[in-house]
């Protein structure tokens, strides 16, 4: 017990008495400097998401494993530098090239990235696509990496075909339809079907799994235009990234480019 000359105090009441001065003295402070201490306080902006960074993108003039991150840029309304590549210019610039591959990011002053699924996952994390908690962000995962295999098979057994058309690739491209697509779509249907909702493909909102199904979706009905008529998911899906506003602005972009040329 602490005694004063005209009342008795308890420890624990001047340790109170104490953290309340400490409080109303933080709060006269923070008054009259209402900036300091801020990245300490909850919702507080961190010091990296204010720093705009510099953003160059460099992978040839089409879609192929570069348009998913063009998409990322795009829905994200952020700055960045197109790089088209021509496949005249290619191997001089393949030189330097790190793995001697694109898509290549550059980011800022630091070593250039590449793989275009690390670069896209870096982004998704950057610019707030790539889910709101480490569950939803491994469902996101989740739906990369299957999207990630059959971009591979589209890769393998499609894209030559479209480069440099064989005597047999309408029948290598029905093939692929019949089977290797079908077998994905329906995976990634099921996927929409437990892990989104209102047509996302996880959570209630636009993120990088979306891009890439709308990517590799958008390749499918080049092949066949109605190829999503047994997947009513993924049509939802689809028109759900077609009413993004940052997209439609970017879409009508890309057309008018392709008309001009």
């Amino acid at each position: 017990m602490i005694h004063t000359e005209n009342e008795t105090y308890s420890q624990s009441e001047i340790n109170s008495q104490n953290e309340i001065d400490e409080i109303n003295s933080q709060n006269e402070i923070d008054e009259i400097n209402p900036d300091d201490n801020k990245s300490e306080k909850k919702g507080a902006v961190s010091g990296r998401d204010l720093v705009k960074r510099n953003y160059k993108l460099s992978y040839f003039d089409f879609n192929g494993r570069g348009e998913l991150l063009r998409l990322i840029f795009a829905v994200s309304n952020t700055d960045y530098i197109d790089e088209r590549i021509k496949f005249e210019d290619w191997k001089e610039k393949k030189i330097n090239a790190p793995l001697k591959q694109v898509p290549i990011l550059k980011v800022d002053d630091e070593p250039v990235l590449v793989q275009s699924m690390a670069i896209a996952r870096y982004l998704a994390t950057e610019m707030n696509l790539a889910g709101r908690d480490n569950y939803e962000k491994t469902k996101v995962d989740f739906v990369l990496d299957l999207c990630k295999e059959f971009m591979d098979h589209f890769a393998v057994y499609v894209a030559p075909e479209i480069l440099f058309p064989s005597d047999e690739k309408e029948e290598i491209i029905e093939d692929f339809l019949n089977k290797i697509a079908k077998y994905f779509l329906q995976k990634i249907q099921i996927l929409i079907q437990k892990f989104g909702t209102n047509g996302y493909a996880v959570g209630n909102e636009i993120t990088v799994a979306d891009l890439f199904i709308y990517d590799l979706v958008t390749n499918m009905i080049k092949l066949d235009p109605f190829i999503l008529e047994n997947y009513p998911n993924l049509k939802e899906n689809r028109n759900q990234v077609e009413e993004n506003q940052n997209l439609q602005s970017y879409f009508k972009e890309k057309r008018k480019s392709r008309n001009s040329n």
